[in-house]
Formats: C-alpha cells, structure tokens, sequence
C-alpha cells in the first residue's frame, strides 16, 4: 500500500501528487496485466489498433507501444509521468472495453478521476480538479474542434486559472 497523498499548497503540488498517482496506476496496471509500456512516437493511434497490441503484448508481455509525442508540457511533472498516464489509460480502454468515442472517452474520464478520489484525493482536491479539467477540457476541445489543446500544459494551467469553460474557449480561439 502507498503512503497517502498529502496535499501540498498551490498548483505545483497538485501536480506532485498527480504524477506520483498516475506512476503509481501505471505500475498496477503493469503488474496486474503482466507487460509495461514503452513510449515511442509510434504507438497504435485507433481503437482496433491498441486492441491488438494490447493482445500481443498479452500474449508475449513485450510492452505496450504508448505515445510519447506531445508530451513536453503536461499537468504532469514529467514527460515520463504523461506516458505511464497514457499507459494506465490505454489499457483502461481496452481492460474496460471503451473505444475512442467521445462518450467512451468521457466514461474512461469518470472511472480515472473515480480511482483518483479512491486514493484520498476527491473533488474538493486541486489535484482533482486538475486532472478533471485537463481531461474533460480534451474531451470537450476534441468534441467541438476535431483536435487537442496545441499545448496540454498550458490548455490546463489556463483551464485552472480562468475555469474550464472560459478555459476552452480560450483555446479555441488559438490559431494553430
């Protein structure tokens, strides 16, 4: 069992704590499926093709090809706390059976911040709130604009200063 998460002041340790959680998910998900990841630019980027290197790495526990473009600049700390994330998050898709829709997307969204407030760290939390803006910002961006913020980290800091609808907004009125 992990220490318990204690909330430090102000955003950055908000981001401490979320890094230290996503690490921590990712290596439950490792050992509970048996294989790790591998950042690599890459990795399967349709449902039907996480599926099946889900299974091959299943079958043969090589690790799992995870993104690792895009990853400069996150509400996590380090660019290596994004790739377990999108690690932890992969294999949720498949573990969940949720595809790439929108609404499957927003399911995924639910069950993450549901692991996050099992851990001790709920709504009334940054790092919750953090995580939820970061996550449902995408979701909404994607759904409205065909794409994701032009840079993660900063889409979130803005989402987290400004709030997540004027938040999104903003970066909707980024020129790409």
């Amino acid at each position: 069992m992990s220490t318990p998460y204690v909330t430090a002041p102000g955003p950055l340790g908000a981001r401490i704590n979320l890094s230290r959680f996503v690490r921590e998910q990712a290596q439950h998900a490792a050992d509970d499926l048996g294989f790790a990841w591998i950042g690599t630019p890459d990795a399967p980027s349709t449902y039907p093709q996480l599926r099946a290197a889900f299974a091959h790495s299943k079958a043969t526990a090589e690790p799992l090809p995870v993104s690792n473009l895009y990853c400069d600049d996150t509400v996590f700390m380090e660019l290596g706390d994004n790739i377990a994330f999108r690690f932890w998050h992969d294999t949720s898709h498949c573990r969940l059976g949720l595809s790439f829709s929108l609404p499957d997307e927003w399911e995924l969204t639910l069950y993450h911040l549901e692991q996050l407030e099992r851990a001790g760290l709920g709504p009334q939390t940054r790092e919750y709130q953090l995580l939820r803006m970061d996550l449902f910002g995408q979701i909404i961006l994607l759904g409205i604009a065909g794409r994701f913020p032009l840079n993660q980290g900063e889409f979130t800091r803005t989402c987290a200063e400004i709030g997540l609808d004027a938040g999104v907004l903003s970066e909707l009125q980024r020129v790409s």
